[in-house]
């Protein structure tokens, strides 16, 4: 089945390459029809449009209305953007849900539930926020993050140009590329320095909400660096760390550069995240004391069949691999929501988050009041008070119907 899918102004194209970026490029190789709204926040563009494939298209500060010819997929990861959904009356509703709305990003938590009750389809990265919105959302599918193998395979033969800000380091290097942010645990990033003293710690990605950062002879923060060249930087990685604090936040981070640093082969080193425990391809930590132990562990006692197990596993863990079990799952959902006009609602005693678009609908209460609100187009609100016996709607045009909980 042919797809348009329409991602909204979250992150930039060409910026900071992450899952959504990873993500609608790889549903356009497989054939769906993907529109990509660049905000224009760190990578201003020209008002208009680029066309990146036959399939991809990306959309600067322009209408995507104007240029798509069927209803889309409206794919969203901001749940902010739930606001966004009556204006493109899509034919499905996909959350893909990324971060807990804690700390960095604790300004989302008013719209989470919003988002998760909102979408016909919610895809987790994480087996925490899966957990999380299988209680609000039973339509939920696990897709942890992935990496372009193709790309971050090429620093395993360390034959790629070397950055001139790089090239005169002496190994042994260990290295980290992402966002050098507050989920960083600073203090161990100082002691990686300082127990190698003969050795160096570079930091490739840029501040985020941050100015300043912590400073040794040995401990080089390179900014920002294109995704284009990254490999370039990871190829002269002697080992890779996921230095991140343990909080409530990365507690439900599936880290994409475990999968990219595994697709180059590198021994990798990481604090005591859940998504990253129960790898034995790569170095877990459970303390900063082991996080220390772990990355000379990594240099200089990591076995050759690690190496080229990383290398496999990463191999069967593309961002190709994850946007086929989300099409899988679009698909699905589709037939669900498309299928017979009559929807039967029987003896609930809680929210029911399963949203359906139908055109006939029967509910039937066993006992007690129930709220109920219809919601024209998921909006336009009017309020039906429920009790004991059968009702049926008949509407002109689609509904989304989320039912409430017992009023009595």
């Amino acid at each position: 089945m042919s797809h348009t899918i329409l991602y909204p102004p979250t992150i930039d194209f060409d910026w900071q390459v992450q899952r959504p970026q990873q993500l609608m490029r790889a549903f356009a190789s497989l054939g769906a029809r993907v529109f990509y709204m660049n905000p224009g926040t760190n990578t201003p563009h020209t008002r208009g449009v680029i066309r990146v494939s036959n399939n991809l298209v990306i959309l600067n500060k322009v209408d995507p209305k104007a240029y798509m010819k069927q209803k889309p997929i409206f794919y969203f990861s901001s749940p902010a953007h739930v606001d966004l959904i009556p204006k493109y009356n899509p034919s499905l509703v996909v959350f893909d849900y990324l971060d807990e709305p804690v700390e960095e990003f604790v300004s989302l938590a008013p719209y989470l539930r919003r988002a998760l009750t909102s979408a016909d389809l919610v895809v987790a990265s994480s087996q925490r926020l899966y957990r999380d919105s299988l209680t609000v959302n039973p339509n939920t599918i696990l897709v942890p993050n992935g990496c372009d193998f193709e790309h971050f395979s090429r620093a395993g033969h360390r034959n790629l140009p070397v950055p001139e800000d790089i090239k005169e380091l002496e190994p042994p290097i260990v290295g980290y590329h992402g966002a050098i942010a507050t989920w960083l645990n600073f203090n161990l990033i100082v002691r990686a320095a300082d127990s190698l003293p003969h050795g160096h710690v570079v930091m490739v990605g840029p501040l985020y909400n941050l100015t300043s950062v912590p400073r040794r002879p040995n401990l080089h923060w390179l900014g920002y660096k294109r995704f284009e060249v990254l490999p370039n930087y990871t190829q002269l990685f002697d080992a890779a760390i996921i230095p991140f604090r343990v909080s409530q936040m990365t507690e439900a981070v599936n880290p994409i550069k475990m999968w990219e640093y595994m697709a180059a082969g590198i021994p990798v080193v990481t604090t005591a995240l859940p998504e990253t425990q129960g790898f034995p391809e790569i170095y877990y930590s459970s303390n900063d004391d082991e996080f220390i132990i772990n990355i000379r562990r990594a240099l200089y006692e990591d076995p050759a069949h690690l190496r080229q197990a990383r290398i496999a596993l990463a191999q069967k863990n593309t961002w190709l691999e994850r946007a086929r079990q989300i099409l899988q799952a679009i698909d699905r959902t589709m037939g669900s929501v498309r299928g017979p006009d009559n929807l039967l609602i029987t003896g609930f005693q809680h929210e029911l988050p399963v949203l359906r678009r139908r055109r006939r609908i029967v509910i039937r209460v066993g006992s007690g009041a129930y709220g109920m609100t219809l919601k024209k187009n998921g909006f336009r609100r009017s309020g039906i008070p429920l009790v004991y016996g059968s009702y049926i709607i008949r509407i002109k045009k689609p509904l989304v119907i989320p039912v409430g909980v017992p009023t009595n």
